[in-house]
């Protein structure tokens, strides 16, 4: 909501808007079909409700950089957790090349696009410089671990055979 915030043009968040809007269906369609605690379920929504109410009502345009601040950590967090995991295997496990590879284009295209559309904010390319960084260490960790992964995932296929 950083950048609705801040009014700039939707070609430089739509993207993360529609995954934003792509998650929150998922996650309803989660507690749906695995018939999540109704209790939970409304927790969650005050929650997010207070977050909302938080962001639209209660930080001022000088307090708004606070949105972006921990959007690095969060990245290391979920990225770091599967690159630690990936250096004490010594395998990437089914985690596609093509993939991260496109995850990385992505990044890079949207720190350009960045540029481009809103100009030097450093909360936004931040994270985005976050996110390449941790997508290039993926991508490298693929390459170099695509033996040891071979051999895994070979070693799993025949003891379901088994």
């Amino acid at each position: 909501f950083y950048n609705l915030r801040r009014g700039n043009p939707f070609t430089a968040y739509g993207e993360t808007f529609m995954v934003m809007v792509q998650t929150v269906l998922v996650v309803i369609m989660i507690w749906m079909y695995s018939k999540t605690n109704k209790t939970t379920v409304g927790m969650l929504c005050a929650a997010y409700a207070v977050y909302l109410f938080v962001v639209f009502y209660i930080l001022t345009d000088d307090t708004l950089y606070v949105l972006m601040v921990y959007m690095p950590i969060v990245l290391l967090t979920s990225r770091g957790s599967q690159i630690l995991a990936n250096r004490q295997q010594k395998q990437t496990g089914a985690q596609s090349l093509a993939t991260t590879g496109m995850n990385l284009t992505g990044s890079l295209i949207r720190t350009v696009t960045t540029i481009k559309e809103v100009g030097w904010d450093l909360h936004i390319l931040r994270s985005y410089g976050s996110s390449i960084v941790l997508n290039v260490i993926l991508f490298v960790q693929i390459v170099l671990y695509r033996e040891n992964t071979k051999r895994v995932l070979e070693d799993v296929k025949q003891k379901k055979k088994a």
